[in-house]
């Protein structure tokens, strides 16, 4: 099965109800110039991101050269097109945030105006982050507010936005450092309504939590039990520390009480694996004693790398409760297949169970890779 490229969306037709209603606002502009402008015969070689700058600096050309005087037009298209029911969230309208990240650097305030009313429809978490470089104090004075405002694409703004370490984003380095100025944002949300709202607060948490993990885990602690929004969000907000065996973090979700369990009958299917073959594991759990206990199974895979070392990748098996003297076997396969963001190396690898967050046991196993 083939799948179309999602720069191909990025097109001639799909734009043309963007510059009809231009043109409504606009009687000066020129379709006809933008289409020659932007579809030109470099186009089909760029990527989807380059479409997006591409899109970006060729509106600019047709644009009022007063910056709030473009940005409010842009607006009033955008506005339009919501009301004429297109879906403005798409990501071929990520020109809109792209345009005032790459013009509105030296129009800090009507920027963030513009932010506010676009995020409305399509969320500027990566145009942001330019101007926290630039005016931290300012636009997180202003991220703040937005943290409660009545729009809950605005309000989850206020979190992505700021996260130290959103993926594709810049690196807001003085918030990795120090992540004090976005804690009352995520106080304002910490039992938002809005499952959308939620997550990114739990993202940004687990941003934090990697830098600082005491930190995150004292937020935890004097959030449980909240709320039961607030409960979701601080597991979520835990999870690098709950893959990286954080004990704290296991004892806050009560996973603690390994000395209860029994782990036997650990074995692989077979010691020796093909690429494109499953890795098959078995082993048995149980509970010797006469209380429900919270179990959290992951196993780490020890793959070779190219320098000869081994590298542990943790998965997830499940989290389940085991009833007083309750045994269970669990049976897993993981498949050894080529993937894009691992390269896999012939020879000795290892698989280990992993339960509440301990190491268990570490069985080894040989991998081949047909030339």
């Amino acid at each position: 099965m083939s799948f179309e490229p999602l720069k191909n969306s990025l097109n001639k037709q799909f734009y043309q109800s963007f510059f009809q209603v231009w043109k409504s606002y606009d009687p000066n502009f020129n379709i006809e110039k933008m289409e020659s402008s932007i579809f030109n015969k470099s186009w089909d070689q760029l990527e989807l991101k380059e479409r997006t700058r591409s899109l970006t600096l060729n509106i600019h050309k047709q644009l009022p050269a007063d910056f709030k005087k473009a940005s409010d037009l842009l607006i009033k298209i955008l506005n339009k097109l919501a009301q004429l029911n297109h879906k403005v969230e798409r990501y071929e309208y990520f020109f809109l945030p792209d345009y005032i990240e790459v013009f509105g650097q030296n129009h800090v305030d009507i920027s963030l105006d513009a932010i506010e009313q676009i995020t409305k429809h399509i969320s500027c978490e990566f145009a942001i982050r330019p101007f926290i470089i630039q005016d931290r104090k300012k636009v997180m004075g202003r991220m703040t507010k937005w943290s409660t405002h009545p729009h809950e694409n605005i309000r989850r703004f206020a979190s992505e936005g700021c996260r130290p370490k959103l993926p594709w984003g810049m690196a807001l380095k003085e918030l990795i450092e120090d992540p004090s100025e976005i804690l009352p944002i995520l106080e304002n949300l910490k039992s938002d309504d809005s499952l959308y709202v939620r997550k990114s607060v739990a993202n940004n948490l687990n941003d934090i939590s990697k830098d600082h993990p005491e930190l995150v885990l004292k937020i935890a602690k004097k959030w449980q039990n909240f709320s039961d929004n607030t409960n979701w969000i601080i597991k979520l907000a835990c999870r690098t520390l709950l893959k990286k065996g954080n004990q704290q973090a296991m004892e806050l979700f009560g996973y603690s009480n390994n000395n209860a369990l029994e782990i036997s009958s650990i074995n692989l299917a077979s010691k020796e694996i093909k690429m494109g073959d499953h890795l098959s594991f078995k082993f048995t759990l149980k509970n010797l004693s006469k209380a429900n206990i919270l179990v959290r199974l992951e196993y780490g895979c020890y793959f070779l790398k190219s320098n000869g070392k081994q590298n542990r990748k943790v998965f997830k098996i499940s989290e389940k409760a085991l009833k007083p003297l309750e045994k269970i076997t669990i049976q897993k396969n993981h498949s050894i297949i080529p993937i894009s963001t691992r390269k896999y190396y012939a020879g000795e690898q290892a698989l280990s169970l992993i339960v509440n967050g301990k190491e268990i046991e570490k069985l080894k196993y040989l991998l081949q890779i047909p030339n």
